[in-house]
C-alpha cells in the first residue's frame, strides 16, 4: 500500500498482523549478521588442506559486486589469502587460521527463486569450482512457518510453481535440488544440518533475510553448522540494491522520510555503478553429478499449493518462471514504461508492470528491474523520461520500506511507527470489517477493489490506497486488521511495502498521509475510473448504470431503481466519518503530545 504518489503494484502488498509471538519483525542493525565487515562474494578463501577444526563464519559479501566471469572469479578465489590475522594494541599479530578444504557446496534457496543475479548462488558456484566439487541446492517447504506469518495460500502456490521451474533450470546444469519438508519452524535447523552431513558439504551459502523470525532461524542454523568440523557459512546481502547498513543521513541516522532517502539513494547508485551490476548465473556441475545424484534428479518438486481461487486463471495471469518474469520486464519497458506516469493510477488501463508477484518471490530482483529501466533511460535515475523515472521511484519505495523495517522494528511488531497513535480508539464493530472484506460497503470503487482481491489475489495499487483509507478513516477499523487481510490474500504480498502502505493510509506511519487528508471514495472513483469500467468489471450488478450513476448509485437513483440493483446501501456517511476521524486524531494529539 503506497502513498498517494506511489501507484504501482511493485511497491504494494504484504504484511499481516500475526500473533505477536510469531509476527515477522525486522532485525535491528547488525542483529545476527555475523562479522560487520563485508567481503566480495568472489573473494572466498582458497581450498588449501587444513586440519580438523570447528566451522568459521565468513562475513557477508558486499552487495553489488562487479559482474565477473566464472573463470576470473575462480582465479581470484584460488589466489585469496587465507585468514589474515588481527592486530591489537599491545598484542602480537594472530597467526592465520587454516582454510577449510572445499568439498561439496550448498546453496539454500528461500525467497530468491532465480538463477540470474543471485548473490549467494553466484558465490556458491564460484566456491564449488575452487575444489572442483559439486554445487547442491536446498529448498525447505515450511508450511507451519508460512502459516504463522500469514502468507497467502495463493502466494505459496506461486512459490511452488516457481520452485518447479527452478528445479528444471537447475537440472539442466546438473545441479541437484534437494527439497525437504519441515514439520515445525524449529525443525529447519536439523534439516539443514542433516543435508550438510549427508552430502559432504564444506561451505553453505544463503541470502540474508531482513525479518527477526528469519534472522533468529538463521542464527540457529549457523550455530549448528559452525559446530561441525570444517564447515563454513557465508551469508550474502541480496534483498536491497543498497544494504540498509550502508545508507544513512549525514549524522549517521536512518532515514524516516522518503524524499531525502530517495535523493541519497539515487546519488549513491549513480556515482557507484557497481550497485546495479548483476551477478552471473551458476556454472554447471561436472557431468558425473547426474549419476551421483540420480535419485534427486528423478524426484519431482511440488508445483502447487491448495487455495480457493481459480487455478487455471491464476496460471494464466501469473505464469511461473524466471524466463516469464524477464519477458514481462522487457515488454513493460518497451510498451508501457514511458507512459507509466500517465497511466499508473487508472485501474482499467492496465498501465502497470504486473511484476510484483515475481519481485515478492525473488524470481526477479529489484536490481534487475532498476538496472534495465536505467539502461532504457540513458543511464539516468533522477532525470530523463518521466515514465521511466516514475517507475524507478516506485521501486525505490521498496528499498525505503525495507530500511524502515530494519531500523524501526516496532512497525512490524503490531505497533505503529508513531507511538502516539496507539491511543486511537478504534471501533469494535466487527460487521464493518466483514462488509469491507466482502466488497459490500455500498461504495462501488471500494467494493470493486475488494472483489478483485478476493477473486484473483491482486488489487490495483491506486485502489489499494482507496480501500485502505476507507477501512481506517471511514469505517474506523484498526489498520492492522486490513494489513493482515491483505497479507492473507495477496499473491504479491510483501511485508515491508504493505506495512508501510497501510500505516501511510492510516496516518500512523513514517512520512504518512496527514490525518486531516482523507480520501473521498466517490471523488476518487470519478477521477481514476471516470467511465466506470473497473467498477463494471468487478461489481456486475452496476454494469448497466451510466457514467454518473455508477460512482454513487444510492444518491443518483430513485429508491425504487436502487432497490432493483440488489446492491448494498452505503455502510457509513463519508462526511460524518471524516469528521469523527479528524476529531479522534485531534484528541490524541491534545491528550498525549509532549
Amino acid at each position: 500500500m503506497p502513498p498517494k504518489r506511489r501507484a504501482d503494484e511493485e511497491t504494494s502488498a504484504a504484511g499481516g498482523a500475526a500473533p505477536a509471538a510469531n509476527k515477522r519483525v525486522a532485525a535491528a542493525p547488525g542483529a545476527g549478521a555475523g562479522p560487520s565487515s563485508a567481503t566480495s562474494a568472489a573473494a572466498v578463501r582458497s581450498g588449501a588442506p587444513a586440519g580438523t577444526r570447528t566451522g568459521v563464519m565468513r562475513a557477508a559479501p558486499k552487495p553489488g559486486v562487479r559482474k565477473v566471469g566464472a573463470a576470473t572469479a575462480q582465479a581470484r578465489a584460488k589466489a585469496a589469502v587465507p585468514g589474515a590475522g588481527v592486530v591489537s594494541m599491545g598484542m602480537k599479530k594472530e597467526p592465520p587460521k587454516p582454510a577449510v578444504v572445499t568439498r561439496n557446496v550448498l546453496m539454500w534457496f528461500r525467497t530468491d527463486l532465480r538463477l540470474k543475479d543471485n548473490h549467494a548462488l553466484h558465490a556458491a558456484s564460484v566456491r564449488s569450482k575452487v575444489g572442483n566439487r559439486n554445487l547442491i541446492a536446498l529448498f525447505i517447504v515450511s508450511e507451519k512457518e508460512w502459516e504463522q506469518h500469514d502468507e497467502a495460500p495463493i502466494k505459496i502456490d506461486f512459490w511452488m510453481r516457481n520452485l518447479a521451474k527452478l528445479k528444471e533450470s537447475l537440472d539442466k546444469l546438473a545441479i541437484p535440488l534437494v527439497i525437504k519438508r519441515a514439520e515445525t519452524p524449529e525443525s529447519v535447523t536439523s534439516i539443514v544440518e542433516g543435508v550438510v552431513k549427508d552430502m559432504d558439504i564444506s561451505h553453505v551459502f544463503w541470502n540474508a533475510e531482513l525479518m527477526v523470525d528469519e534472522r533468529r532461524r538463521d542464527r540457529r542454523v549457523k550455530r549448528a553448522l559452525l559446530a561441525l568440523p570444517n564447515t563454513v557459512v557465508e551469508e550474502c546481502d541480496d534483498q536491497c540494491v543498497i544494504p540498509p547498513k550502508e545508507i544513512a543521513t549525514k549524522t549517521g541516522n536512518p532515514y524516516s522520510v522518503f524524499t531525502p532517502f530517495r535523493n541519497t539513494w539515487s546519488t549513491m547508485v549513480e556515482t557507484n555503478p557497481h550497485f546495479l551490476e548483476l551477478s552471473d548465473e551458476p556454472t554447471a556441475n561436472p557431468d558425473e553429478a547426474k549419476k551421483l545424484y540420480a535419485d534427486i534428479f528423478a524426484s519431482s518438486a511440488p508445483n502447487s499449493h491448495p487455495h480457493n481461487l481459480d487455478a487455471e486463471l491464476m496460471e494464466e495471469l501469473y505464469p511461473a518462471g524466471e524466463e516469464t518474469a524477464h519477458l514481462r520486464l522487457k515488454d513493460f519497458l518497451a510498451e508501457k514504461a514511458k507512459q507509466y506516469h500517465e497511466t499508473r493510477d487508472f485501474p482499467y488501463e492496465n498501465g502497470c508492470s504486473s511484476l510484483s508477484p515475481y519481485l515478492s518471490a525473488g524470481v526477479l530482483s529489484t536490481r534487475q528491474c532498476i538496472a534495465a529501466a536505467r539502461a532504457a533511460n540513458n543511464n539516468k535515475i533522477m532525470v530523463g523520461n518521466d515514465g521511466l523515472r516514475t517507475w524507478i521511484k516506485e521501486l525505490i519505495w521498496r528499498e525505503f520500506y525495507r530500511n524502515i523495517l530494519v531500523h524501526f522494528p516496532r512497525v512490524c511488531m503490531n505497533k505503529p511507527f508513531q507511538p502516539i497513535t496507539e491511543h486511537i480508539r478504534w471501533t469494535a464493530d466487527q460487521r464493518r470489517f466483514q462488509m469491507w472484506s466482502q466488497g459490500k460497503t455500498g461504495y462501488p470503487i471500494v467494493d470493486a477493489g475488494m472483489r478483485q482481491l478476493n477473486t484473483i489475489g491482486y488489487m490495483h495499487n491506486r485502489v489499494r490506497m482507496i480501500v485502505a483509507c476507507f477501512l481506517v478513516k471511514d469505517l474506523f477499523v484498526n489498520w492492522q486488521k486490513g494489513e493482515k487481510y491483505f497479507m492473507n490474500n495477496l499473491i504479491d504480498g510483501d511485508l515491508a511495502s504493505n506495512n508501510g502502505g497501510w500505516q501511510w493510509c492510516a496516518s500512523t506511519g513514517t512520512d504518512a498521509q496527514p490525518y486531516f487528508r482523507i480520501f473521498n471514495p466517490v471523488l476518487q472513483s470519478q477521477r481514476f475510473d471516470p467511465n466506470g469500467d473497473y467498477i463494471r468489471k468487478w461489481v456486475p450488478e452496476l454494469k448497466h448504470l451510466n457514467e454518473k450513476q455508477i460512482h454513487d448509485p444510492y444518491h443518483t437513483l430513485s429508491a425504487k431503481d436502487f432497490a432493483k440493483l440488489g446492491y448494498s446501501k452505503p455502510i457509513v456517511d463519508h462526511a460524518d466519518s471524516k469528521k469523527k476521524f479528524q476529531d479522534e486524531f485531534k484528541r490524541i494529539i491534545a491528550e498525549h503530545s509532549t
